[in-house]
């Protein structure tokens, strides 16, 4: 009697290697998912991250200075969508500002100037860039005392009524890889000092 040798058929080789490349693929196809989300969660972290700070230094200030949460109201220098200007009485009578601009001119930077004392970019290292074109547009809205929103800019007349203030940001990462992401949104209010809220 023969003996027959212990060993794999051609086709059981095959079989076994088409599981295995089938397995190979789906476990690099959902690492590189995984990647790809990550990315996106990171990169969606960074923007929010950024814009928490922008809206933490326009509404409280920063170390030296102080924010809208402080003013006592607007100047008459017509504040509009993306440019507003505060008023703030200081204890020895006289008066300090702040102005806040999303910059049109140099698009993506939110800048703040105390007093005139130059422009401070909220976001140095440029991580993210400010939209501000019509399908996001980031702005400043302007609201009464009985919670009406005010046409900017504003006229003279609406300029004493402002009692809140809403600041909308809409952001993208400046990572190039991130170049066709969804921008993200951080919408905040800020009641001005001494006024009636709605």
């Amino acid at each position: 009697m023969k003996r027959r040798k212990n060993g794999f058929t051609l086709v059981e080789l095959l079989v076994a290697m088409v599981i295995l490349v089938i397995a190979f693929g789906l476990v690099t196809y959902l690492y590189t998912r995984a990647a790809k989300i990550r990315k996106v969660v990171v990169v969606n972290n960074e923007i929010q991250q950024v814009l928490s700070q922008v809206m933490d230094t326009l509404t409280y200030g920063d170390k030296a200075h102080w924010g809208i949460i402080h003013a006592t109201g607007l100047d008459a220098n017509n504040p509009s969508e993306t440019t507003i200007l505060y008023l703030k009485k200081e204890i020895g009578g006289t008066t300090s500002t702040l102005k806040a601009d999303i910059n049109l001119t140099n698009p993506g930077f939110v800048t703040v100037n105390w007093d005139g004392s130059g422009n401070i970019v909220l976001d140095p290292a440029g991580k993210v860039e400010i939209l501000t074109d019509a399908t996001y547009p980031s702005r400043f809205e302007y609201y009464d005392s009985k919670g009406q929103r005010l046409n900017a800019p504003l006229s003279s007349s609406d300029i004493p009524k402002v009692s809140f203030i809403k600041i909308v940001l809409w952001a993208r990462s400046r990572d190039p890889v991130m170049k066709f992401a969804n921008p993200v949104p951080f919408v905040t209010g800020v009641k001005l000092r001494n006024k009636s809220s709605f």
